[in-house]
């Protein structure tokens, strides 16, 4: 029987994280009873205050909790539960945002595909809104989300990390989450490496997952802020730290390409468009 570690991390989404962990949960019991995969959840609560891991411990008491102190954000949290989960050498890490809602046969389906890719690619799950809208998923090298096809995996150059398989293939070529990163960029970055090392990156056939897209614009480019709250913004963990997405850009594209897109940034803080 294959081994598959759910990695999630959480902050103050108690009903949120109930509601995807019962999605998860029942898909991951239905396909454990045909004897072919058995999973574990770990679950690092990064600081919550609304009684997040208290709510899991009671009706998922089988998830394993990890506490942080609130300062590890995305990318790390997510880098503390694989940890935490590679001391067990598992043959898949299914990376999972918190607040999506599994589809019927979302497990299923990118377990098949990973089996149908001899488990040696690492494929993406599409998210839309309640409305049908693509919201997080597979992304051109220009971050364009890539449409799913409705019937075959087709290729991706990164992603957002809502609902992702790493066959340990992929793990042992790639590794971790970078510690770089924060927040943000991790995901993406991950994409990026894993291609370098000669590791394909597909999304999985149709809409795998419900969840809403994170409103905008971000603080540090919205003109309702004046300048200095904007600044303060940019250079937070969950802005756009300039070091962060330098180390990025320059992985993706380059050095130069970084510098101009450096500089863009630093003009959208400056001179924002948009307004709410």
């Amino acid at each position: 029987m294959s081994s598959v570690a759910i990695l999630m991390t959480v902050f103050n989404r108690k009903e949120k994280t109930l509601a995807c962990l019962e999605s998860c949960y029942l898909q991951a019991d239905a396909i454990k009873a045909e004897g072919k995969y058995e999973f574990s959840v770990f679950m690092v609560d990064d600081g919550c205050t609304d009684g997040t891991s208290e709510a899991v411990r009671d009706m998922f008491p089988q998830t394993r909790i990890i506490r942080s102190d609130g300062g590890l954000f995305w990318n790390r949290g997510m880098r503390l539960a694989w940890e935490e989960a590679a001391k067990e050498d598992f043959d898949f890490y299914l990376l999972l945002n918190d607040d999506i809602v599994l589809a019927d046969g979302a497990l299923a389906s990118l377990l098949d595909n990973s089996a149908f890719l001899r488990h040696r690619a690492i494929v993406v799950g599409t998210c839309a809104s309640n409305s049908g809208a693509i919201t997080y998923g597979g992304r051109t090298k220009s971050n364009k989300l890539v449409k799913p096809d409705p019937a075959i995996p087709v290729s991706c150059h990164m992603f957002n990390a809502n609902l992702v398989l790493i066959p340990k293939y992929a793990y042992e070529k790639t590794g971790n989450l970078s510690p770089v990163y924060h927040h943000s960029f991790g995901d993406y970055d991950y994409g990026v490496r894993a291609r370098k090392k000669g590791v394909s990156c597909v999304v999985a056939p149709g809409v795998l997952a419900t969840c809403e897209r994170n409103p905008g614009p971000e603080k540090w480019r919205n003109s309702a802020f004046p300048l200095k709250e904007r600044f303060a913004a940019l250079k937070s963990p969950k802005g756009r730290p300039l070091r962060e997405q330098f180390i990025f850009d320059s992985r993706l594209k380059g050095p130069f390409y970084a510098i101009g897109h450096g500089t863009s940034v630093i003009f959208k803080m400056l001179f924002p468009k948009r307004h709410e």
